[in-house]
C-alpha cells in the first residue's frame, strides 16, 4: 500500500523515472532511476490514468517524479482506500 492514510502524498523524485538512466540520451539527474521505484511509479501511473492518483503542483507524473514532487489520492482514490481499508472488496 502507498498510502497509509488517505491524506498521504506518496513523494517522488528522479529515481521514480526509468528514463533518468545512463544508458538514455537526456538530461540525467541524480538519483538515478533505481528499478525498485520504477515499478512502483508504473502503478502509480497507472492508477493516475485511471483516475484515482494525480500528481501534486504540477501536471503530469513525469514532471513530478523529476521535480522531486508528490503525487495523491483523487476523491476516487480515497474512496476506493477506505474501501480497501475496511476490507469491503
Amino acid at each position: 500500500m502507498y498510502f497509509k492514510n488517505p491524506t498521504d502524498e506518496f513523494k517522488l523524485d528522479s529515481s521514480y523515472e526509468y528514463t533518468n538512466a545512463l544508458e538514455v540520451e537526456h538530461q540525467v539527474v541524480e538519483p538515478y532511476a533505481d528499478s525498485a521505484h520504477v515499478a512502483i511509479f508504473k502503478d502509480l501511473q497507472l492508477f493516475e490514468s485511471v483516475g484515482l492518483v494525480e500528481p501534486v503542483g504540477t501536471e503530469h507524473m513525469y514532471f513530478a517524479a523529476m521535480e522531486n514532487k508528490a503525487c495523491k489520492l483523487t476523491a476516487l482514490g480515497l474512496h476506493y482506500w477506505r474501501l480497501s481499508k475496511d476490507r469491503r472488496f
